[in-house]
């Protein structure tokens, strides 16, 4: 599958006089990188707004400086502190935001990372929670809105649990990256990533999705081969010449209430 097939699904759209809604979402800021002001650079030149997911334990002026003359650069909270808290070796995957410690600590911390971060980016940050290895148990979920969090983004295939109502959720739908290789991260390819936006756009269009939940691409600009780079520019070159396409900023999705 080509960016052809992109094409075409966008074309689908456009005959039946819809807007195809995506948004950009890149996981792991911590501090300045060259790696991050090339995501800026690709914003800015595109126009298309990033949800840039920073981890609060981790992430401070220095960010805060590199980001704020970038129009297009919004802060999400990526947990905590991006650690590990489940048993070695239970074969259930790494979380941060899992039930392996109480639940007051969690949620403690998950305030105390709102707190920094609304102080630190002020209009800047988008009050959406994005899990670490977008991972977070169900029970947690009731307890977002009362800490302030308007938005959730993780990641489902299937059994995504139903948040509260005053949680609106924009799950990642395409991670270019392939990570069963770990170190050796690379560019998961253009079929493969294609085939993902499509999948979600053609169920939308087709009333097999949730229509309003915008169509998330995923990046992680610390370790992104340049073929992933390059894929990333040739889509929003393509979406960007789409009557038919619109990329959303996080405030978009997650508007203020004031």
């Amino acid at each position: 599958m080509t960016m052809n097939a992109l094409l075409t699904e966008l074309d689908a759209w456009q005959s039946v006089g819809l807007t195809a809604e995506l948004w950009w979402r890149d996981d792991d800021a911590v501090e300045p990188t060259v790696e991050l002001d090339r995501l800026i650079r690709i914003s800015d030149r595109f126009g298309v707004p990033c949800g840039l997911a920073a981890i609060p334990a981790k992430a401070g002026e220095p960010l805060r400086k590199t980001i704020s003359d970038a129009a297009g650069i919004w802060i999400l909270q990526h947990g905590y502190a991006h650690t590990n808290h489940a048993t070695p070796g239970s074969g259930t995957g790494a979380w941060e935001l899992g039930l392996h410690r109480s639940q007051s600590i969690v949620l403690e911390e998950l305030r105390e990372g709102m707190r920094k971060f609304t102080q630190l980016y002020k209009g800047r940050f988008i009050p959406c929670l994005v899990p670490p290895w977008n991972r977070i148990d169900p029970e947690l979920l009731p307890y977002l809105p009362v800490l302030g969090f308007r938005g959730l983004s993780a990641s489902y295939k299937k059994d995504r649990p139903v948040p509260p109502d005053d949680l609106r959720v924009a799950d990642c739908h395409c991670d270019v990256l392939y990570w069963k290789d770990k170190p050796k991260v690379r560019f998961t390819g253009t079929e493969k990533s294609v085939q993902f936006i499509v999948e979600h756009l053609r169920n939308k269009r087709l009333s097999l999705a949730d229509a309003s939940e915008p169509t998330c691409v995923l990046t992680h600009h610390l370790v992104m081969d340049e073929d992933a780079w390059t894929f990333m520019e040739e889509l929003f070159s393509l979406t960007g010449d789409h009557p038919a396409a619109t990329w959303l900023s996080p405030a978009d999705i997650w508007p203020s209430k004031e």
